[in-house]
């Protein structure tokens, strides 16, 4: 798509929590290809944004609250996360008062980074709820990644500590890994090792007709 000044490919990088949407976008930045990561993002604007902290203290005044105690000025986002995946009304308020500025601040850098001097053919953007969010639009092509259930759950438990009813109030609130590769236009399976996943990340690359220096050292090497 005409992104800035050149044409460069958006490809919307998605899948449920814990599937390895930031394995992906590490292989992808190896290859040259730039990543724009959503949840970096939101830690930004939490950490710095006078005006999302002000909306979020004004909704959730108990996760601001506990944050203040314990962290000086910073929202305490396990708190938070707590209150808005136990509440879906509270999740949606959430969205509301996020999603449009990270909308806005991930346009911003797609095309500072389509104008930059570098020759970049394509830009990653890792988005957990891209579907649910409706952003297909913003994407030239969207990659689903999947990942076996009971894999998945290993990886949470071990990766952040989370309990199997933590676990579950974050899948429950997410579209259904089928429901996600059937609205993709590409699938990669991260249920078996980096390398499986790196070779379908350079297959569907070479279906994009995508070259570099990084591709191509990675395609023949």
């Amino acid at each position: 798509m005409k992104i800035g000044e050149n044409n460069v490919i958006a490809i919307g990088i998605t899948g449920t929590i814990g599937s390895g949407k930031s394995l992906v976008g590490k292989m992808l930045e190896e290859l040259g290809i730039p990543v724009i990561d959503t949840d970096k993002v939101v830690h930004e604007l939490l950490a710095s944004d006078n005006e999302v902290n002000n909306q979020i203290a004004a909704q959730f005044p108990n996760a601001m609250r506990i944050a203040i105690n314990r962290y000086g000025q910073e929202i305490d986002r396990r708190e938070l996360a707590k209150v808005i995946f136990a509440d879906k009304e509270a999740k949606t308020k959430l969205e509301g008062i996020l999603h449009p500025k990270v909308r806005a601040i991930c346009k911003e850098r797609t095309i500072d980074l389509a104008n930059s001097r570098k020759k970049i053919k394509a830009i990653a953007t890792l988005v957990p709820l891209l579907f649910e969010s409706k952003r297909q639009s913003d994407y030239d092509q969207v990659w689903t990644i999947y990942c076996d259930e009971n894999i998945l759950r290993q990886r949470l438990a071990k990766r952040d500590g989370f309990s199997e009813q933590e676990i579950d109030l974050r899948l429950a609130g997410q579209l259904s890994q089928p429901e996600k590769c059937k609205l993709a236009d590409k699938v990669l399976d991260n249920s078996a090792d980096e390398n499986y996943l790196r070779q379908q990340i350079l297959k569907n690359l070479q279906d994009l007709k995508l070259s570099s220096p990084g591709l191509n050292n990675n395609l023949t090497g």
